[in-house]
């Protein structure tokens, strides 16, 4: 009997290992894997800073060796190519997310501007003028003209997905304004200043330039609010969050609130006055005791003195958009 039972456990081992070991090597394989997304997201944020930093580094070596150079043309083109690059860095330090995207640009272009740079600089330092030297400078010099299309292409490459956005945007709004009937002004677009800016309209240039004081506008709530101990601080052209006609109805039921709770707050009158039920309930419920009392003192002079916007968009706002 005892050898039965001890191969019947036997038995039962073995069969648990089996289909456990099954059961967990089917885990394994139809898991999902999970990734460690805050680690992730660390060496993401640390690649995008060395990038950017490279970048920069980079962009400051131009810029001095730019004010030490000699040779007025080759400082004219390093003035372009900073221009650019400067642009791109500004935008880049505002959508750290798009630095990736400039890697060519980061990794490729400007790195080999500066090492040109560096090799220029190092050939004027032996002063030899003889024709293969001349020709290598002037090779230089073509090269780092030929940069600038290619920082303006990694610029034009970055921003991809806002351009797509903005003509997706765009073709949208103009086959809306075709479907009303509205005719679209046709203006001189694409025409290119000295400094390289886009005019929108010729026409606009020969009107004299027009001043207007700057005209905000600012939310009905908003501007509604006061701060506390403000006196007067609508003036009568200001629109009310609430009909004007209203306010001896919504200044009555201030009062009435606020005696209620310095005279019968301990039972909880306010509350049940404002509707809420449960709270004026356990007032009642706690009036034995003194907490209730001094609650409810604070309480009534808090609504005695709040601005009349203020008791109406935290009392009385709610519960006529619930009528309505």
């Amino acid at each position: 009997m005892d050898e039965l039972l001890n191969y019947l456990i036997v038995i039962l081992m073995t069969t648990g290992v089996i289909f456990g070991g099954k059961a967990v090597w089917d885990w394994k394989k139809n898991r999902t894997p999970q990734l460690d997304l805050k680690e992730l997201e660390a060496e993401r944020a640390q690649y995008l800073q060395e990038n950017f930093d490279k970048a920069t580094a980079d962009f400051n070596y131009l810029e001095e060796a730019r004010e030490h150079l000699n040779d007025r043309e080759l400082v004219n083109q390093l003035r372009l190519l900073q221009r650019t690059a400067k642009n791109l860095l500004n935008h880049l330090e505002k959508n750290p997310e798009r630095i990736a995207l400039a890697y060519k640009f980061i990794d490729y272009y400007q790195d080999r501007a500066v090492k040109i740079v560096k090799q220029y600089i190092e050939l004027e330092e032996t002063h030899l003028s003889t024709d293969r030297i001349l020709e290598l400078k002037a090779r230089m010099k073509q090269t780092l003209a030929a940069l600038d299309d290619a920082y303006q292409d990694q610029f034009e490459h970055v921003l991809n997905d806002q351009i797509i956005s903005t003509d997706a945007e765009l073709t949208v709004m103009e086959q809306q304004l075709d479907a009303e009937g509205i005719k679209r002004k046709t203006i001189d677009v694409g025409a290119v200043d000295e400094y390289g800016n886009v005019r929108i309209d010729t026409d606009l240039l020969d009107q004299p330039l027009q001043l207007e004081p700057q005209r905000k506008f600012f939310p009905q709530q908003g501007m509604q609010r006061r701060r506390r101990g403000e006196v007067n601080a609508h003036p009568a052209g200001d629109l009310l969050p609430f009909p004007e006609e209203d306010r001896p109805q919504i200044v009555q039921t201030k009062l009435i609130q606020s005696a209620l709770a310095i005279f019968l707050g301990s039972f909880g009158a306010h509350k049940f006055y404002q509707g809420k039920t449960f709270q004026g309930a356990l007032y009642f419920l706690l009036s034995w005791t003194t907490l209730p009392m001094w609650i409810s003192l604070v309480e009534g002079i808090r609504y005695l003195f709040m601005p009349i916007e203020d008791f109406y968009d935290q009392y009385l706002k709610d519960k006529r958009k619930k009528r309505r």
